[in-house]
């Protein structure tokens, strides 16, 4: 018997992507929208629905053949109740209600999660490390979120913030974290936060540097993929933030590695552009905050599933149902 198609849906602050996929994780179709104009849930959960009944005609897929939709959203968010609760970078999408509004649209079986718990059953459904019983995704991306598998089931929590390892305090006189502490993971290691501090050093302390240059010599470009790029030309100050940030990296990772002894722990965007730039320094830099035994049973990795992310990640909690 031929099993039934997935509805993947992924909301982002900049865009929205919907797909139709098959349970291998085969991608059908898939069109995206853009966020902000939509403006807020009212009219963005009814552009949803109306993309998902586009794609199905343009693809000739009867909605018979759809068996379940699974929804990838920004925390914080309650499974429980099926919502996003008041995510920091979607004004207008407080309390959304995603679980029973495509439930009504559609009379489909409907599942959501945040987007670092769907990433990382996405790489358990679907990446080179599938099928894996304790892994650990991190996004490694604008945030520092963090998707647990342990014994081949999502670490949930009984509010559904386990995982948040971006939160591991590292330092409690570091820098302020928007989530309001103090010397957060994210604070150091993620992208926005990375982004904010070259910005202000650059500006503030008028530093040459191939940063900017990367970054066209527009101060507000500056970000993770500039620094890389300019680390790969060997900048000074460029090697410096990175040598920072690699220790930082592995101090956080070092956590993970001791509060969750995983067989794997994957990387998204930052590592997967970076690549050995980043994962040989930070291999090295581990045994400084892990036990070998933890470090040794372990594999870090970039994800190989890069761009397809947005996808897979609804697809994989459809696929879970």
């Amino acid at each position: 018997m031929q099993k039934s198609l997935l509805v993947g849906i992924d909301i982002g602050g900049t865009k929205i992507c919907v797909c139709i996929g098959d349970h291998e994780g085969k991608i059908l179709a898939s069109k995206r929208l853009l966020t902000q104009p939509l403006k807020g849930s009212k009219n963005g959960l009814k552009a949803i629905a109306d993309l998902i009944r586009e794609i199905l005609l343009e693809e000739k897929i009867d909605l018979n053949q759809i068996g379940a939709i699974g929804i990838s959203s920004p925390g914080p968010i309650s499974t429980k109740e099926g919502k996003m609760l008041k995510p920091p970078n979607l004004p207008g999408w407080e309390n959304a209600p995603l679980v029973q509004y495509f439930r009504d649209a559609f009379h489909k079986k409907v599942v959501m999660n945040n987007d670092a718990n769907a990433a990382g059953v996405a790489e358990f459904q679907f990446g080179a490390s599938k099928g894996t019983p304790n892994l650990i995704y991190l996004t490694c991306s604008t945030g520092m979120g963090g998707g647990a598998i342990v014994n081949g089931v999502l670490l949930q929590g009984i509010s559904d913030t386990a995982a948040e390892v971006g939160h591991y305090v590292l330092d409690i006189n570091g820098p302020a974290c928007p989530c309001g502490q103090k010397g957060c993971f994210e604070a150091y290691c993620g992208g926005a936060a990375l982004a904010k501090k070259m910005q202000e050093e650059i500006l503030r302390d008028h530093i040459k540097t191939d940063i900017l240059v990367e970054a066209n010599g527009d101060i507000n470009h500056v970000d993770a993929a500039c620094l890389v790029n300019a680390v790969k030309k060997k900048d000074k100050y460029a090697l410096k933030i990175w040598d920072e940030f690699i220790m930082r990296l592995a101090q956080g990772i070092g956590v993970v590695l001791m509060n969750f002894n995983p067989e794997v722990i994957i990387l998204g965007t930052i590592a997967i552009h970076a690549g050995p730039l980043l994962l040989e320094p930070l291999k090295k830099q581990l045994p400084r905050f892990a036990w070998k035994e933890n470090i040794n049973a372990c594999r870090i990795e970039a994800s190989g599933i890069g761009d397809r992310i947005s996808e897979l990640s609804g697809l994989a909690l459809a696929k879970s149902t």
